[in-house]
């Protein structure tokens, strides 16, 4: 999960990526997602499929992120 969490933190603060690092990390998620799909919460899941990376973040935390036009 440090490794997910990680991911996250360095996509939702893009500034502080160095060249090429936003790309290896928007792929390390989509691999994470797609190796690790059936044993992720449903609702993380969800905000990874959508690319709602700042949500995951925000619930990995332990809190509760804004509804979004999807209800979720």
């Amino acid at each position: 999960m440090e490794e997910l969490k990680s991911s996250l933190r360095l996509i939702t603060n893009p500034k502080d990526a160095k060249p090429g690092e936003l790309i290896r990390e928007l792929k390390l998620l989509d691999e994470i997602l797609k190796q690790n799909a059936s044993h992720l919460d449903p609702r993380l899941r969800h905000f990874l499929q959508n690319r709602s990376y700042e949500k995951a973040l925000i619930w990995l935390k332990g809190e509760e992120p804004e509804k979004g036009v999807c209800g979720k």
